[in-house]
C-alpha cells in the first residue's frame, strides 16, 4: 500500500514544487526590476532623462549599467533590455532563461505588450 501512495504524492507534490520555484524566480526578476526604478529616477533628476540599455552577462552587454548604474545582484540568466521615451516614460523587458518574459512601464500610462 505504502508503495502506491509514494508514487501518487509525488505526482502532485512535483508540480506544486516547480510553480512555487517559478514564482520564487519572478519575483527576484520583479524585485530586479523595481530596484532599477529608482536609479531611472535618479538619472532622471540629474539629467533629465530616462536611460536606455540592456543586462546580458552571457554575450557581455552591460549598456544598461553604463546608463543608469544599475546591476542585477545576482547572474540568474535574466536578459533585461530598457527602452526610453526621454523624460517622459521607460519600459523594462525582462527574460528569464526559461524564456518566460516579465514587462514593467514606468509610470504606468501604457500596458505592457
Amino acid at each position: 500500500m505504502a508503495v502506491a501512495v509514494i508514487p501518487a504524492i509525488a505526482a502532485v507534490a512535483v508540480p506544486v514544487y516547480r510553480g512555487h520555484i517559478s514564482t520564487s524566480r519572478d519575483s527576484a526578476v520583479v524585485n530586479a526590476m523595481t530596484t532599477m526604478a529608482i536609479f531611472q529616477e535618479d538619472l532622471r533628476l540629474r539629467t533629465g532623462a530616462y536611460g536606455s540599455g540592456g543586462y546580458d552577462a552571457k554575450t557581455g552587454d552591460t549598456s544598461l549599467t553604463d546608463a543608469i548604474g544599475w546591476r542585477p545582484t545576482a547572474d540568474d540568466g535574466t536578459v533585461y533590455v530598457v527602452t526610453a521615451k526621454g523624460a517622459t516614460s521607460w519600459r523594462v523587458t525582462a527574460t528569464t532563461d526559461s524564456g518566460r518574459a516579465l514587462c514593467r512601464v514606468s509610470p504606468a500610462r501604457e500596458p505592457c505588450p
